[in-house]
């Protein structure tokens, strides 16, 4: 009983690696853009569209607290993987 579903999420766990790796590519062009453009690494605006977008997306209202914890650590990894790319932009317009 339990195989199936822990097959079921070996599937859906899948599914998100890639969708992750998809969505830190668009990342990565994001950075490319605010460095070349000198925009800051932080949108507050942006963050809260975000975040309230996929809150009102929830059906279960049980989840909310849990997709929002999600999706704060997921702006947060984004973040930190911006500004690494930045940094290490901006180190090799200095050389």
């Amino acid at each position: 009983m339990l195989t199936e579903h822990y097959q079921k999420i070996d599937v859906i766990d899948a599914q998100l690696a890639a969708l992750f790796e998809a969505r830190m590519q668009t990342i990565k062009q994001i950075a490319t853009i605010k460095h070349e453009q000198g925009i800051g690494l932080t949108d507050i605006q942006r963050e809260k569209a975000v975040l309230d977008a996929r809150l009102a997306a929830v059906e279960d209202p049980a989840l909310e607290a849990y997709v929002k914890d999600l999706y704060q650590t997921l702006i947060l990894i984004s973040k930190q993987y911006q500004a690494r790319l930045m940094k290490a932009m901006k180190e090799a317009d200095e050389k």
